[in-house]
């Protein structure tokens, strides 16, 4: 296992995970078994496409979420391999 800690990735993906609305939404998306369509997001969390959008491109930027386009809508899931990387981190 590889200990060396990546300062850098930590501090991108705790910088995501800084707003309240994020960290909610990254859990709608981490406990579903499949992708959520952004439209199910915004009326979950009645909100604006647009600042869904703002909001989502955080959580993907830092490789939290992976997205993918059908038609008009995307669809997001969660990545894995950040989740482990940040629970390997706290524990």
């Amino acid at each position: 296992m590889d200990t060396t800690l990546d300062a850098e990735r930590i501090a991108a993906v705790a910088k995501a995970l800084a707003e309240p609305l994020r960290v909610r939404v990254l859990d709608v998306v981490r406990r579903s078994d499949v992708p959520v369509c952004q439209c199910e997001l915004i009326a979950l969390f009645d909100i604006k496409q647009s600042l869904l959008s703002h909001h989502m491109k955080k959580l993907a930027d830092a490789g939290l979420v992976a997205v993918e386009r059908r038609h008009k809508w995307a669809y997001y899931s969660v990545s894995p391999d950040a989740l482990q990387e940040l629970t390997s981190w706290l524990s």
